[in-house]
């Protein structure tokens, strides 16, 4: 991933916010993107559904285009960044505790 930070995307839309866990919807252009942040006690469900992500976690890249679901479940890092206008990806993190 590039190390030049990613201009971020308008704020997400929050979908369900719970005691357990909220969903979010991103909505990016190309080179939009989150920099580098943790979710230590989550579970990270990231559902690409349109367009294409490159999703750096712990340093490894995973490029993930629509229609494909990452989960992930980490103490390191996590940052994005869209490969395509108009990528919309949800987001839904679930608390551990």
């Amino acid at each position: 991933m590039s190390t030049d930070p990613a201009p971020r995307p308008v704020a997400p839309r929050m979908l369900v916010k719970a005691p357990a866990g909220r969903a979010l919807l991103f909505e990016y252009q190309a080179g939009e993107g989150l920099p580098p942040h943790t979710h230590a006690g989550q579970a990270v469900v990231v559902a690409v559904l349109r367009g294409r992500l490159r999703l750096s976690v712990d340093g490894q890249d995973h490029e993930v285009p629509a229609g494909e679901v990452l989960h992930v479940q980490t103490t390191g890092l996590f940052s994005s960044r869209a490969l395509e206008d108009g990528t919309r990806v949800l987001v839904t993190l679930l608390d551990l505790g």
